[in-house]
């Protein structure tokens, strides 16, 4: 019950009062300033900005996802046991249960409303948010979650293969929702920050994302199909729905007005930059190979460059393919071994003794360990509080071109053309980063490049999911991605605490010590698969065991 604000009325006014009352106490005892129904309206907006934050937390460059996929890599002792070593401790989930608390009232209130389009949206971000939560960890609490209002707070565990029948199974419902509306099944354009109300495009997104799931679970058709799901006919259901631009994705813009909407890199959000993490050598070298101009949108130029055609320090000013000018003191160079590139990546997992002067040569000046001059930085818009290259995406074009060319590739998804698509995907991917505008670049040059043409690729497989890796910049979906098929083939550094291997997933979170919450915890541990990476006498909670998703599959190893 509400407290009600003792009031100072003398004793016979309040008999009297009383004497004469008419309305039930309950009735009175309600706070119109705290609303217990709160229109779906208000919570549509705060689940969109919640989930829009928590996905990009997780790929963005300070994150271990980030690190794993070797977009970014620490330089200094600080975080480096997690993003360079991967000595990753338990993880936290209550953030994504809120969000779907307040998503499962979107969609209740979509009933008791009969309003189509709000169940739809609800049954899409659900789909969506748990299909994280389980790819991220495995099993988890699915079918007896979000139900402590009945007295169920210790929920099972439900099997992944289970999870992943119920994700396909609402996002196959809320297509259906979607494209059967009436007048009255509106919602507000200005609550709905990602869609302005448009049912069109969240009924692309809800299609895009079944494509997402089916590929997932591409080696898992039998066991889905014994479950009722038949992940050909998803698939072609889904590809004939689903995001055909960039107009479609599903992406929440940072306003960059206050501290809560703000990206974290800004200065609203943070008073100092965290120069900590640096692009990662092997994504820095592969665009550099491929004369990549989406490495001048995520990365700077070094601030001292080796050259051997200078004989003494003299400052230049670059400019680079998008007009940005930077200050570039080019130094003699003196070593063989110094990378005399303009952008340079820092190499994967070193030790912090090692990280810390790389490429640092003979230079005797003393910088901060987090500014090591020789090494790029990220790009300068990562530093403010909006810009129009980063976004909290949920899901994009580009994702949706390479899933049709991969499982074009592979057949029995009823796709086709795996080339048309896949060059599709690449020029899409270009496009969201602005970078065909970049001065001298031709799309078709670029893709003629034997390491990026289809046809010229060994590998098909391999070929679109390395340039979906590139694609998917600060994005947890090339995590994914690389632990169903093994690419694209990357390395451990000498530091990796449990030997070379990447890990596969996020451990659960520290067991509440109720017998009935370890009992559904211990038996989803049961469940998870042991590796070679797993030290001896660890439980299999541990982020190098295999979840039901890549058992017995001997990816990615």
């Amino acid at each position: 019950m509400k407290t009600i604000k003792a009031l100072r009325i003398p004793l016979l006014a309040i008999m009297g009062l009383w004497l004469s009352a008419c309305e039930d106490l309950t009735e009175v005892n309600k706070n119109p300033n705290s609303p217990e129904n709160v229109s779906s309206n208000y919570v549509l907006t705060y689940s969109l900005v919640n989930s829009g934050k928590l996905v990009f937390g997780l790929g963005k460059n300070s994150s271990k996802i980030a690190a794993t996929m070797q977009y970014m890599q620490a330089g200094t002792n600080e975080g480096a046991a997690e993003t360079n070593q991967y000595a990753w401790g338990q993880e936290g989930w209550g953030s994504y249960y809120d969000i779907l608390r307040n998503v499962q009232i979107i969609y209740d209130n979509g009933v008791r409303d009969d309003n189509k389009l709000f169940q739809g949206i609800g049954l899409t971000m659900k789909a969506m948010l748990f299909g994280l939560l389980t790819d991220l960890y495995g099993d988890i609490p699915y079918s007896e979650a979000l139900k402590a209002s009945t007295g169920a707070f210790f929920p099972k565990y439900d099997k992944q293969a289970d999870v992943y029948k119920g994700i396909l199974t609402d996002l196959k419902q809320a297509n259906e929702l979607l494209q059967n509306l009436t007048p009255k099944d509106v919602v507000s354009a200005t609550s709905d920050v990602m869609y302005k109300g448009d049912a069109a495009k969240w009924r692309k997104f809800a299609n895009s994302l079944r494509l997402r799931y089916a590929l997932r679970l591409a080696d898992k058709k039998a066991e889905m199909a014994a479950l009722g799901i038949n992940l050909e006919t998803e698939f072609k259901e889904a590809a004939a729905g689903a995001f055909t631009s960039k107009a479609d994705d599903a992406t929440l813009a940072f306003l960059g007005t206050n501290s809560d909407n703000t990206q974290p890199g800004g200065p609203l959000a943070s008073a100092t930059f965290n120069w900590l993490t640096k692009p990662a050598k092997p994504l820095v070298d592969k665009l550099l190979q491929l004369k990549d101009p989406r490495l001048q949108r995520w990365a700077n130029p070094v601030r001292r460059k080796w050259d051997a055609n200078v004989t003494q320090v003299t400052t230049r000013t670059v400019t680079n393919l998008f007009g940005e000018t930077y200050s570039v003191v080019y130094v003699p160079s003196v070593a063989s071994s110094a990378d005399t590139n303009l952008y340079v990546g820092l190499p994967v997992g070193l030790p912090i003794t090692q990280g810390i002067v790389y490429n640092k040569g003979n230079d005797v000046s003393v910088y901060p360990n987090e500014q090591n001059p020789y090494i790029s930085f990220i790009h300068d818009r990562y530093r403010k509080n909006t810009d129009p290259y980063v976004a909290m995406n949920f899901m994009n074009y580009p994702e949706v071109e390479f899933i049709l060319a991969e499982a074009a590739l592979l057949g029995g998804f009823g796709a086709t053309d795996a080339e048309g698509h896949y060059k599709k995907a690449v020029q899409a991917s270009m496009d969201k980063e602005g970078a065909l505008a970049a001065t001298s670049f031709n799309f078709e040059t670029y893709y003629a490049q034997p390491g990026v043409s289809y046809a010229s690729a060994g590998n098909k497989q391999e070929r679109i999911l390395e340039q979906k890796w590139i694609s998917s910049w600060f994005s947890v979906q090339s995590w994914f991605d690389w632990r169903r098929t093994g690419y694209p083939a990357l390395k451990t550094g000498p530091v990796a605490q449990f030997g070379p291997a990447l890990p596969i997933r996020y451990m659960y979170p520290t067991p509440n010590l109720d017998p009935k919450y370890i009992a559904n915890y211990t038996d989803a541990v049961s469940r998870l698969g042991n590796t070679n990476f797993i030290p001896a006498g660890q439980s299999k909670d541990h982020h190098y065991a295999k979840m039901w998703l890549i058992q017995g599959t001997n990816k990615p190893y």
